[in-house]
This record gives C-alpha cells, structure tokens and sequence, in this order.
C-alpha cells in the first residue's frame, strides 16, 4: 500500500519536520526533509515524489513560491501545503493555485486524518 512510497517534507521548522518524518516513516514512507523552499526545489529536480507537504510560509523562499517555480515537477505528486494560517486554502485559491494542492493541513493538524488524506 504505502510500502516505497516516497514523501518529501519542506519545512523550516527542524523538530516538526523530524517528528513527523518519524511518523511517516512509521507508515511505511520513505521520507526526505528539506529545511528550505532552495533545498526543496533542488530535491524535486532531482527526483519525483509521491507526496510533498510543503510548508506555506519559510524565510527566503515560501511555499507558495516553490510552488509556482516548480509546477512542472509536481504534476505527478500529490502536493498539501501545512501552514499556521487557518485560511490558507482560501489564500491559495485566490491566487489560482488550488489546482496544484492536493489539500491544505493547518498546525497544528490531526495527524490520523493527514495520514488518512495523503494515503488516498
């Protein structure tokens, strides 16, 4: 099911993106973190993901950046945005972009329910 799936986490908050890599990784994802929207767009051309959750909000690039930068290498992945704006998703389809997103998870979230949702 999950079994080589692979999962791509860029946040800039180091303990969140750990804890929830483990958590992932317990749900049998194979996990990478990028602790950068740069680090994050160097990952993803260089390879596909299956998931990506993409923190709205980092210093030097946003999410919403890396999004529109690197639309062309998403169009295979389920891309969710996590954020600690609860109106995110409206933010994102103001600006046209909830056609990229898969879904928008505000912290803090419930973890079943993102595992639920990025299992789908």
């Amino acid at each position: 099911m999950k079994k080589g799936k692979s999962l791509l986490i860029i946040d800039d908050d180091a303990e969140f993106s750990e804890e929830l890599a483990d958590i992932l990784r317990d749900e049998g994802y194979s996990v990478q973190i990028a602790a950068d929207g740069c680090a994050g767009e160097k990952l993803l051309a260089q390879r596909r993901f299956d998931v990506i959750l993409l923190d709205y909000k980092m210093p030097g690039q946003s999410g919403v950046e890396l999004l529109k930068k690197s639309a062309k290498h998403l169009s295979q992945s389920k891309v969710f945005f996590t954020s600690g704006r609860p109106f995110a998703d409206q933010i994102l389809k103001k600006q046209g972009l909830d056609a990229l997103i898969s879904g928008v998870f505000v912290k803090p979230f419930d973890i079943e329910q993102m595992l639920l949702q990025i299992g789908r």
